[in-house]
């Protein structure tokens, strides 16, 4: 297993290894226990927080069905919410 890239919160990250969803990251955990990070994405169209997962050579969703929040409705992730929305490459 390979050492957990270097992030912060603002980052942008790939989740999946084949078909790869772009992410925000907004936290990173200090205790690794339960997740590595804590990422917003848009699914449906909404912006959704989830925790996400190192997995040997790449990040994945720490659970593989549904588990996030509305990410609009936490005001600490505002500004996440807005680098996303803003889209990757800009």
């Amino acid at each position: 297993m390979s050492d957990i890239p270097k992030i912060k919160p603002g980052d942008w990250i790939t989740i999946g290894k084949d078909r790869g969803k772009d992410a925000v990251v907004c936290t990173v955990y200090e205790d690794h226990t339960l997740a590595d990070i804590e990422v917003v994405h848009i699914d449906g169209g909404r912006a959704i927080n989830e925790d996400v997962v190192w997995s040997e050579d790449h990040w994945e969703f720490k659970n593989s069905g549904p588990s996030g929040g509305y990410a609009d409705k936490y005001s600490r992730l505002k500004d996440y919410v807005d680098i996303l929305r803003k889209g990757r490459h800009n």
